[in-house]
């Protein structure tokens, strides 16, 4: 790949993996190539996480275990641990600007918060306890 070429994501990314990668680019444009290959790797987790995701909502997260008992679906764990594997890289780059922290932080909250509808509590007026 030429230095000049702009980066492109993987057409089998998962979207929110496609946005954490354009974000943490956008947040340090310049990105060494080894550096880059860290964002490639965490960017394939994210997005094997995300299709991981779409089984558990598939199937639920509680699965008859082996004597039919109901058990957590075992993906469960697994797309925690590839977020936070996905997360630890990104914050091993330690990009200028932008954390790198901050950017695969925005990432997965995206992620995170992107399928569920958002409620707001009002916060009552309390009285001055003076």
């Amino acid at each position: 790949m030429p230095d000049s070429a702009t980066p492109r994501g993987r057409q089998g990314w998962s979207a929110p993996a496609k946005r954490a990668f354009r974000e943490v680019l956008e947040a340090s444009p310049g990105l060494e190539k080894a550096k880059l290959t860290g964002l490639y790797g965490a960017c394939d987790l994210l997005s094997q996480a995300d299709a991981m995701q779409v089984v558990i909502d598939t199937e639920g997260f509680v699965v008859a275990g082996s004597q039919g008992q109901p058990v957590a679906h075992p993906l469960v764990a697994e797309v925690r641990q590839y977020r936070k594997q996905a997360l630890d890289v990104i914050r091993s780059l330690e990009l200028g600007g932008r954390s790198a922290a901050s950017a695969g932080g925005a990432a997965l909250a995206g992620k995170r918060w992107s399928s569920r509808p958002a409620t707001v509590t009002p916060i009552r007026e309390a009285s001055a306890p003076f």
